[in-house]
């Protein structure tokens, strides 16, 4: 199924309900349901940087069509979609805490009780794929940090390290064990062993905690061969990426040296095209299809030279088309 998220925020700045929903690619028919209540003090959109937020993608965006940001979003759920990564802030010490929230609406702080000393600025709260931490950035002496509290226990933060200036760009939680990632529009290959981040290609190895902006910027840049043949948005499968172009057709490219991107995947057109998702198997992928006011859902097979099947959603997906942020398709 195709997996969605939706906020409905509850004031400027905090609280409102956060909506997860499964629905069958082919249908559009929904197969599956949750819904997150957010206290008043989980911060949904800030004003400056820090604190930072990825609910902010949701909450107060700027563009869902365009879903740069899936895996920082992704990374706020476990992989069963039954907990909420989330940043709360003291309106008058102006402390922020991480921890998250169940289906129920409990907030569990995993941050805890302030001993003597600096006042918390935790943030960017990330659930790690399994669902055991909340990893999350910190500023301590004038610094930036990354480590991680683990839901059992006593939640103390363990692999605490200093990292580079994060900027507005997000935190998320890629394998296992987890390694964090502080960058944008990123993707993740399927073995888990790749992602792509900011149009640079990056290994993730199991030994490496960590990846900061630094070693993103110094990543070997992916391009799908030609200029023209526009950025990879996805992966069809380990060594192959979906890509943008040209002309809003898509193209797949395969990352073995001296390869060229594939003909144009879908016919000549004159819309704004968005992936959505690609299928399990990468055989298939999802858009959104874009002209003027008219937008439509539409489902494609990878291979050069094929017809897409608009798919006419039913009425409660159709009142949120253009509204929902695609998370994965499993």
């Amino acid at each position: 199924m195709v997996v969605t998220a939706q906020c409905s925020p509850a004031g400027d700045s905090g609280g409102g309900t956060v909506t997860v929903d499964g629905w069958d690619p082919q249908s559009l028919q929904k197969m599956a349901h949750a819904e997150f209540q957010l206290p008043d003090n989980v911060l949904t959109a800030t004003e400056k940087v820090r604190p930072g937020t990825a609910l902010e993608v949701i909450c107060a965006p700027t563009n869902l069509t365009n879903s740069n940001d899936i895996l920082a979003v992704r990374s706020l759920f476990d992989r069963d979609f039954t907990k909420l990564a989330v940043v709360i802030q003291d309106p008058q010490s102006m402390a922020t805490h991480v921890g998250y929230v169940d289906r129920s609406g409990k907030f569990t702080d995993l941050t805890g009780e302030e001993d003597f000393g600096d006042t918390p600025q935790e943030d960017n709260a990330a659930m790690s794929p399994d669902g055991d931490a909340v990893w999350f950035t910190s500023e301590v002496d004038d610094e930036d940090h990354i480590a991680s509290r683990p839901l059992d226990g006593d939640h103390k933060a363990v692999g605490e390290r200093p990292i580079e200036d994060i900027g507005e760009s997000h935190l998320f939680v890629v394998g296992t064990p987890g390694t964090a990632v502080v960058g944008s529009s990123a993707r993740l290959s399927p073995d888990g062993k790749r992602v792509l981040a900011e149009g640079k290609l990056l290994d993730v190895k199991p030994d490496r905690a960590v990846i900061g902006p630094a070693a993103i910027d110094q990543a070997t840049s992916l391009s799908c061969g030609e200029s023209a043949s526009g950025d990879a948005l996805g992966w069809i499968d380990n060594d192959t990426v979906l890509c943008s172009g040209p002309d809003d057709r898509f193209s797949t490219f395969d990352l073995t040296p001296n390869a060229a991107a594939s003909g144009p995947i879908l016919p000549s057109n004159d819309r704004n095209n968005y992936v959505l998702g690609i299928s399990p198997d990468g055989q298939k992928f999802a858009f959104l299809s874009v002209k003027e006011e008219k937008r439509d859902y539409y489902v494609s097979d990878v291979k050069p030279g094929s017809t897409p099947t608009k798919v006419e959603p039913p009425a409660d997906f159709a009142r949120m088309i253009g509204k929902l942020f695609v998370l994965d398709w499993r």
